[in-house]
């Protein structure tokens, strides 16, 4: 594209790695501008205060670069203008270019009106797409090979201190001594064990891909110094890690506009009481309770207790999916799209329907992953005079300090398997959607069919077993 261009950011806040800023950085083009668009101003929910932290050092890290280089940096937010014409003509810009990015249907309404006034101010606005990730819309056809800045641009010299790459390749040299794969779904050893680094992926300041290349080169490093050891637990945490970033790119690739097959609904008085107890963590079970307050504290929690509050909230306590997904948006600081919601999705049934949604005993997941329930004392102060032994069931001790719970879980657990039974019965079967159901995907049908495609076994996008559906949004 000839003349000056405009690089618009989003979910990528980052200069490595960026195939948008690469190909307008064209030495034999004629100069650039950046302009990123806050996410309030596109239709994203509000940001946690860590994710704004990241997000805002970033900017800061990408204005430095971007200075250094002479190249004008603009922010905009939901008070600010945010016409693209009216941006190119105040940075002198000619066309737009910018990545292929999640988007809900929200976010897509933003993007349409984008495309609309370019096109009718005759300003050509391209997408493109270097990550190996499937999209719908423009631009959104997978690669061949992600597009990876070359390795002199990464040198650790060479980035600032704080860079994401930098808190990769130090996680990735203490690997093989955290039990990364074991301690992962434990409640206070998760965080030691993972590489905290979800909210990085999700904000854009780190790609998926650079983590998977990143990971090789220690994989191999560390099995060169260490013969013979690459199946041992420790060998085997390199694989491990990678095959948890390659879930996250499968399902951004499949699942990238679930909300929109989440519709909100009415609810009644009695369903919003009981959404403040469940987002408070004040619904009378410890387990569940303890990790929405993890959750409020600090925005993040392990997957296998996203598992669980979002079966509890759904299946137990019957609070709108819709509900329970915006919540969770809000509160998680690493927020993607094509996670969340489809973590809702298989919690309530909506994928996956031949296996059905996941109905979780609270109490049990509680023994399960907390036996000496120090991770309940912790998040519920409350607990402090409960004998040990109590803690997962307190209602059974003479004097319980919590609130009764608003749910017999048991009886909550019993009607929710007895609710997909019948449910189930009604479903149509899987060959029937397949043949009904069309759309714009570039492999053919709507994202909802493919979806099943891939259940069904009929469609390869490299994902993993559906046995493994339960291991995906960590926090790497």
């Amino acid at each position: 594209m000839p003349g000056k261009i405009l690089v618009l950011l989003a979910e990528d806040l980052r200069l490595e790695d960026n195939l948008a800023f690469a190909l307008a950085s064209d030495p034999n083009g004629d100069g650039l501008a950046v302009l990123r668009i806050l996410p309030e101003a596109r239709g994203r929910p509000l940001r946690t205060q860590h994710r704004r932290e990241i997000e805002d050092a970033a900017e800061i890290r990408l204005g430095k670069q971007l200075g250094d280089r002479g190249i004008a940096f603009e922010i905009v937010g939901p008070e600010d203008d945010i016409s693209l014409v009216q941006a190119c003509r105040r940075l002198g810009c000619t066309s737009v270019i910018r990545n292929a990015v999640d988007g809900m249907a929200i976010e897509n309404a933003y993007r349409w009106e984008w495309e609309r006034e370019l096109a009718a101010a005759n300003i050509p606005f391209l997408t493109v797409n270097g990550e190996m990730i499937r999209r719908l819309g423009p631009g959104g056809a997978k690669p061949d090979r992600p597009f990876l800045s070359d390795d002199r641009e990464v040198e650790s010299d060479r980035l600032p201190d704080d860079h994401p790459i930098l808190l990769l390749r130090a996680f990735l040299l203490a690997l093989p001594d955290r039990n990364y794969l074991a301690d992962m779904w434990i409640p206070g050893r998760d965080r030691t064990s993972s590489s905290q680094l979800s909210t990085h992926f999700a904000a854009g300041t780190l790609s998926s891909d650079r983590a998977t290349w990143e990971t090789i080169k220690a994989e191999r490093a560390w099995n060169a110094a260490n013969l013979g050891q690459s199946r041992t637990p420790e060998g085997a945490s390199f694989r491990h890690f990678r095959s948890r970033v390659s879930m996250r790119t499968g399902f951004l690739t499949t699942f990238s506009r679930y909300q929109d097959t989440t519709p909100p609904l009415a609810s009644t008085p009695a369903q919003m009481e009981r959404v403040r107890a469940w987002r408070d963590g004040r619904t009378g079970i410890p387990m569940p309770d303890a990790a929405m307050r993890e959750l409020a504290g600090t925005g993040w929690i392990n997957f296998r207790l996203r598992q669980l509050v979002t079966s509890y909230g759904v299946q137990l306590l019957q609070l709108p999916a819709a509900e329970v997904g915006g919540a969770l948006a809000e509160m998680f600081d690493d927020y993607e799209p094509g996670i969340t919601w489809p973590q809702v999705g298989l919690n309530d049934g909506t994928i996956m329907q031949d296996r059905g949604p996941r109905i979780l005993n609270p109490v049990k997941q509680g023994r399960d992953l907390d036996p000496s329930e120090t991770y309940v004392r912790r998040w519920i102060p409350e607990l402090e005079p409960v004998p040990v032994g109590f803690g997962h069931e307190p209602w059974l001790w003479l004097d319980n300090p919590l609130p009764a719970p608003i749910v017999d879980h048991k009886a909550a657990f019993r009607d929710a398997r007895a609710r997909w039974g019948n449910q189930k019965q009604r479903l149509r079967p899987r060959e029937d959607v397949l043949l009904t159901h069309g759309g714009d995907h570039p492999e053919g049908g709507s994202m909802q069919m493919v979806t099943i495609r891939i259940l069904a076994g009929t469609m390869d996008l490299q994902l993993p077993s559906v046995l493994k559906f339960d291991r995906f949004g960590e926090r790497r």
